[in-house]
């Protein structure tokens, strides 16, 4: 599948990644206030490989990594990665800050990590507070240089983002079979399939004969055309507008002039946090006069979304969710 042609820098990687913008960026990646890794693990922490009897060979993005047959305390490098955890069933046992964040979050999801250790900031992974929990396996999908001395603590399974697949489906899946739990996998799968046949099923005609597209607000006076929502959209069978290329995700950054690249959309999907509230970025976005002349604006079919960011399959069931609700006011 294609990437986004945007992912020029680590900024806008990784707005790419999260889904949403401004203050509330990709599910609080900014975070900051902690120590960062002195590249080394801590002392008389030693290796923590298991033993040759129970580890297997992972193909990475970081070579050939042995890891635990059944990993059991994993410790994670970003966001994400915790969030397609929980989808397979295994809570981390360290995450970065900020992950647990209640206005981003779903309850059920923020209840599952709230009380989990803290490991440092994104991009910045404290060898102590990682080697202190123990870790079998340590996972990262954006830190190569940063999570490469880890493995003197646990194995490191890097899958890199970036690169390798750039979309949150590709990457659960290459997560799924770090902790040996494809089969789990292959459960949400099925009932995010499942949803999606019930949604055609029923709005058949709505799906079929409407344009839409989503978007975010931006700093600067832009919008974020696109988001990894489409992939959703896509799946439901939604003809995607406003210039986006087929099978691309954006995000593609556009000035609030150039707003008539909505006007051949029949409704529009803008982003919300989880509690409903719009970023300060996407607020400002919603109250610009040019937004309240687009077409489908004035028809009142705009529509929030807390599914912006796409991590994990429940997160896309969610979603589904969503866009029946929406095509039933079309």
């Amino acid at each position: 599948m294609a990437r986004s042609r945007v992912l020029s820098g680590a900024v806008e990687r990784r707005r790419f990644l999260g889904g949403l913008t401004g203050a509330a960026a990709a599910l609080g990646l900014t975070a900051c206030g902690v120590s960062e890794s002195d590249g080394k693990g801590s002392e008389g922490s030693g290796s923590k490989e298991p033993s040759a009897a129970a580890t297997r060979s992972l193909e990475t993005d970081n070579g050939t990594v042995q890891v635990p047959q059944e990993p059991k305390r994993v410790v994670v490098l970003e966001n994400y990665d915790a969030l397609m955890l929980l989808d397979l069933g295994l809570v981390p046992v360290g995450i970065p800050d900020g992950a647990a964040n209640p206005q981003l979050l779903p309850k059920d999801v923020y209840e599952q990590l709230k009380d989990v250790a803290t490991i440092g900031a994104s991009g910045t992974p404290n060898s102590q507070a990682i080697a202190a929990l123990k870790p079998d396996l340590i996972i990262d999908q954006f830190y190569k240089d940063k999570s490469a001395p880890l493995k003197t603590i646990a194995p490191v399974a890097f899958f890199d983002w970036h690169t390798s697949g750039a979309f949150w489906n590709e990457q659960i899946a290459k997560l799924a079979k770090a902790v040996n739990r494809e089969s789990q996998l292959g459960e949400k799968k099925k009932e995010y399939e499942g949803r999606l046949a019930e949604v055609k099923k029923a709005y058949r005609k709505q799906i079929e004969t409407t344009t839409w597209a989503p978007l975010s607000g931006g700093p600067n006076g832009k919008f974020f055309l696109g988001t990894p929502l489409v992939t959703v959209m896509r799946d439901v069978g939604l003809r995607i507008g406003a210039g986006l290329p087929e099978k691309e995700a954006g995000f593609v950054p556009k000035s609030y002039e150039e707003m008539d690249v909505l006007k051949d959309c029949d409704a529009l999907i803008y982003s919300v946090q989880a509690d409903g509230k719009a970023t300060p970025t996407t607020q400002q976005l919603l109250d610009h006069k040019l937004w309240k002349g687009v077409p489908a604006v004035k028809a009142g079919r705009a529509f929030p979304s807390k599914h912006f960011v796409m991590a994990n399959y429940s997160f896309a069931i969610g979603a589904v969710g969503e866009i029946e609700e929406m095509l039933k006011k079309m």
